[in-house]
């Protein structure tokens, strides 16, 4: 792999993505501000974690430039390298590390910690990267399948070890890079629709009089349309083979629901699906979350201004509920402006991987921008009830020093990975 003055820059950054990464920094440090500081105090009081927040930027701020003056094929060299030290770190931290909010996923050094799973992300991109980057668009076959589908579900179960649900759920988000390299759409849509297999079994029961008649609905459904272009036959086995894989992997899906999901998560899935109230609770982080956001109307409330925001109705307000602040004080037109800031973002990763010239770049920037927008789809429905409340951060936006190092290291990679594309 040949890249032209390989020692030094590039050229630039792309500067539009750049400027969206300072924006949405910033955005994210005075809504942290706004959280964390005292509404008793006059005049400009920074909080500690206002504080240790900026210490955290300035350590972003670093990265960015050292990486952007990285060697990209020293970067290419060592993916497999970094990928298998962070799956080790991930690996120690169930022995050596420290509980934080029931998952052992930190090391702890003084006051200050450390989750390596937030750098597993970037890990993950690179070899998987590197690895289909040997076979350029030929992602068939069971060999490179099943490999690339190694790389992403070996971090993703060492997560799940550290009952982090919710980082471990970011690692699906590399079924959407796939899919871009070549993955048949199938396997997408299957997915997909297991997934919305899964949640109706856990709603309705796989043995309940209303599944059954979910399953007739659609058995008729299908046959009428079979009918209608005469191949009643194909459809019957098709049906029959659809209704059968169904109701194995909805019974399935209903032990490991019932034998090994833990209460609190339960209550969680269950909450968020109608199906239990507990607004004293587990339901009251999600409860409070949609009135502070309702309560920003459609001008919001002004910057400090928040009443659900100051009195600290929300619990983890500044990490993984910082939305909440947004929708409050800036209100509904507020959120369509950072909406279409993040929006912006995402599109504009996919547009510079799409002018990539091989496939590692562009299989690190569809990464990022997956990433990314899995992260913002997931933190948002999580804080209006969409989906259950699995603690998951708002790129750039919430508090944290591993999850905001972790997001620069992979934006700044890709980023200096375009810098040294081939013309």
């Amino acid at each position: 792999m040949k890249y032209e003055n390989q020692q030094s820059r590039d050229g630039r950054s792309d500067w539009i993505a750049v400027a969206l990464f300072a924006l949405l920094i910033t955005i994210g440090w005075l809504n942290i501000y706004s959280v964390t500081s005292d509404v008793n105090q006059e005049g400009f009081q920074i909080s500690a974690i206002a504080l240790k927040q900026l210490f955290w930027i300035g350590g972003a701020l670093l990265i960015m430039i050292v990486v952007s003056y990285a060697n990209v094929v020293f970067i290419h060299y060592l993916s497999y390298y970094i990928y298998g030290f962070v799956l080790l770190l991930n690996i120690s931290v169930l022995f050596l590390g420290r509980e934080v909010s029931g998952a052992k996923s930190w090391f702890g050094f003084g006051g200050i910690g450390i989750q390596p799973s937030e750098f597993a992300k970037l890990a993950t991109a690179m070899a998987l990267a590197k690895f289909l980057g040997a076979y350029g668009m030929r992602f068939k076959g069971l060999k490179i399948i099943g490999i690339s589908l190694a790389i992403i579900t070996a971090p993703l179960i060492i997560v799940l070890a550290q009952n982090d649900t919710g980082t471990a759920l970011v690692f699906l988000s590399f079924y959407l890079v796939l899919y871009r390299e070549g993955m048949p759409g199938y396997i997408l849509l299957s997915a997909v629709l297991f997934g919305i297999l899964s949640i109706t079994s856990i709603y309705l029961n796989s043995f309940d009089v209303s599944f059954i008649w979910l399953y007739g609905t659609l058995i008729v459904l299908g046959l009428a349309i079979a009918y209608a272009f005469r191949k009643v036959r194909q459809a019957l086995i098709a049906i029959a083979f659809i209704v059968s894989i169904s109701l194995v992997f909805s019974a399935v899906i209903g032990w490991t629901y019932d034998k090994l999901f833990k209460e609190y998560q339960k209550d969680r899935i269950e909450i968020v699906l109608g199906l239990k109230a507990d607004p004293r609770g587990m339901g009251y982080n999600l409860d409070q979350s949609k009135i502070a956001i309702g309560a920003g109307q459609w001008n919001g409330r002004g910057f400090l201004n928040g009443t659900q925001t100051k009195m600290g109705f929300v619990p983890e307000q500044h990490t993984d509920f910082i939305f909440c602040t947004i929708g409050e004080e800036w209100g509904f037109f507020g959120v369509l402006v950072f909406f279409s800031i993040y929006l912006a973002f995402v599109s504009r990763l996919v547009l510079i991987a799409e002018r990539q010239s091989d496939t590692y770049g562009r299989i690190l920037g569809y990464s990022a921008a997956s990433i990314f927008f899995f992260h913002w789809l997931i933190n948002i429905g999580m804080t209006i009830g969409l989906v259950p409340v699995i603690g998951i951060p708002l790129p750039f936006i919430s508090f944290g020093g591993s999850s905001l190092w972790g997001f620069t290291l992979l934006l700044f990679v890709f980023l200096r990975y375009d810098q040294a594309r081939r013309n």
